[in-house]
């Protein structure tokens, strides 16, 4: 996913949407919670979007304040994969 870095230290990624295909037999709780736990991620939403014979279709929303990119891409593909990048919302830190 790259890396997340402004010249600006007080603005930074603090809301990222991303559609993710998963085997049916992932649990998303295990995924949320899993991203839970990563430094910097607050608030984690995921929908099943689309249910195939074998695979399912999120659509994960992740919200916090300098959330490390890599750790997030790792853990995803450790569980699925992510097909795209939908929505990035970027903000100032007060």
């Amino acid at each position: 996913m790259g890396e997340w870095v402004s010249s600006n230290s007080k603005i930074g990624v603090t809301k990222l949407t991303l559609d993710v295909l998963k085997p049916r037999e992932v649990k998303i709780t295990d995924l949320a919670l899993a991203l839970g736990e990563i430094k910097g991620i607050e608030n984690v939403e995921i929908y099943v979007t689309e249910v195939d014979a074998k695979t399912e279709t999120l659509k994960i929303t992740i919200s916090g304040w300098d959330m490390p990119p890599d750790e997030i891409e790792e853990l995803v593909n450790k569980y699925g994969s992510i097909r795209s990048i939908d929505a990035v919302v970027v903000s100032k830190k007060r």
